[in-house]
């Protein structure tokens, strides 16, 4: 089990960091579709791995008919700045704990791991250890960055990026440890004993930050929707990719 301090990432969700807006694209459509998938049930009892950004936890707080509402994670730092910012309401329960220690009597509704997997030491093991923490009539919610997105595979064409697999700076700056593709993703949440209901592409993404930057300064927030949209058909090219499964 990793043993790395976790408050080292904080700063990486605050809008100072070069990919917030990526970052924000990426959550905007996972909600969409979490949302969506939820939203007729009612007194449910969900699970999130990490708090991140808050975008998610406040969606699910927010949007859904909640029972109760677990959130795990290891950062310290970031469960006292939720708590002070935020005040969830009592039926949100944090647990300063790692994903692989943490434990729970109850199985759940939901289970959701946005953006997790790429950062953990060993991403089979949570997928197979949350298996027994979900409800056999429960959903699982798992994205990652998308390896194969297209402004990657341009990078890739253009000489740009020999490796569209490898490692930045910016991903090592934000904890990540590998890249998955919409092919491996699923491989590995099928291996562990899941059955795929849904394959989501998360946000389009043509080109590079830098370059999208003077497109949106003329569109405004209509680039956001349309890069969301588009990308909910292309998980083989969208930047993110979305797993919506169920136990098998």
């Amino acid at each position: 089990m990793a043993t790395e301090d976790l408050n080292a990432y904080k700063d990486a969700y605050l809008d100072s960091f070069p990919y917030y807006w990526d970052e924000t694209v990426l959550l905007e459509a996972y909600i969409r579709k979490l949302v969506a998938a939820l939203s007729s049930r009612s007194k449910l009892r969900v699970l999130s791995l990490g708090i991140g950004r808050e975008m998610v936890s406040k969606a699910i707080i927010g949007q859904l008919d909640l029972d109760e509402y677990h959130i795990v994670e290891g950062a310290a730092d970031i469960i006292e700045r939720y708590r002070a910012q935020y005040r969830p309401p009592a039926c949100v329960h944090t647990h300063h704990a790692w994903f692989e220690q943490v434990e729970f009597e109850r199985p759940f509704d939901a289970i959701e791991m946005g953006f997790v997997l790429e950062h953990v030491d060993d991403p089979a093991l949570i997928l197979q250890r949350f298996h027994r923490f979900l409800d056999p009539q429960g959903v699982l919610f798992v994205a990652v960055p998308n390896a194969r997105s297209l402004h990657r595979l341009l990078g890739h064409a253009l000489g740009q990026m020999p490796d569209v697999y490898a490692l930045s700076q910016s991903d090592r700056d934000l904890g990540h440890k590998r890249y998955f593709d919409a092919a491996s993703i699923a491989a590995l949440v099928s291996d562990c004993g899941y059955r795929i209901e849904h394959i989501h592409g998360l946000m389009l993404k043509p080109f590079t930050t830098g370059q999208l930057q003077p497109l949106r300064e003329q569109l405004g927030d209509g680039l956001d929707r349309a890069l969301i949209e588009v990308g909910f058909d292309l998980p083989e090219i969208a930047n993110g990719v979305l797993i919506q499964a169920r136990p098998a």
